[in-house]
């Protein structure tokens, strides 16, 4: 049985694909990512016999990310009859073909919550009213780490490719970030996390 999962929100993914990977117990687990991964190897954990006691599981995470034509091969691989169990994990939504392209799986989509788009989404120059209307809502129905960890990841993409805001304003609020984070796993954060953050935001937008 092949095991897919995807979306946008990646703790959500990565936590049910962990726990997905988890219950088997004692199985035999040979992992690949995108950075590593084998094909002779892979293949020849699928088809021949297993020396080690336990079901095989074969873990694959950002499997859509490698060079076309290795993908094809590895999926003309993990798609024929076998009696393993695959589990996949990328760290993104996939596109319909790609999707298609494991036409047996199970298919696991974890999407950001509508608050948490809108919000990140707020976060434009002189735009203070809206951002806050929708923050307040993201911090009340979602975790403010996951709100953090795509912000960061927001500031990071717009570093490299275009942004309505200034450059010097997303480096400084970035530095900021990881201050705020490091403040508060030391125990040294002086005021609610959820109050340091909105700070740090609205002293980038305005």
């Amino acid at each position: 049985m092949i095991y897919l999962f995807h979306g946008d929100n990646q703790l959500k993914s990565r936590k049910a694909f962990n726990l997905g990977i988890n219950s088997q117990a004692n199985s035999n687990i040979q992992r690949f990512d995108s950075k590593n991964f084998n094909l002779d190897i892979i293949n020849s954990y699928i088809n021949s016999p297993s020396l080690i006691p336990g079901q095989k599981i074969l873990v694959i995470t950002n499997l859509f990310s490698i060079n076309k034509a290795s993908l094809d091969k590895i999926l003309k691989i993990i798609n024929s009859p076998n009696d393993i169990d695959i589990y996949i994990w990328q760290d993104k939504k996939l596109n319909v073909s790609q999707i298609k392209a494991l036409p047996s799986s199970k298919v696991n989509f974890f999407p950001l919550s509508r608050s948490l788009f809108n919000c990140l989404n707020s976060i434009r120059p002189n735009n203070a009213s809206e951002f806050l209307t929708q923050y307040h809502l993201t911090i009340k129905n979602d975790p403010i780490d996951l709100f953090i960890y795509l912000l960061k990841n927001s500031i990071r993409k717009q570093l490299t490719t275009y942004s309505q805001l200034p450059t010097d304003k997303l480096k400084f609020c970035y530095l900021r970030l990881i201050e705020l984070d490091y403040q508060n796993k030391t125990g040294q954060l002086s005021t609610p996390r959820e109050i340091a953050l909105e700070r740090i935001i609205l002293q980038l937008i305005n």
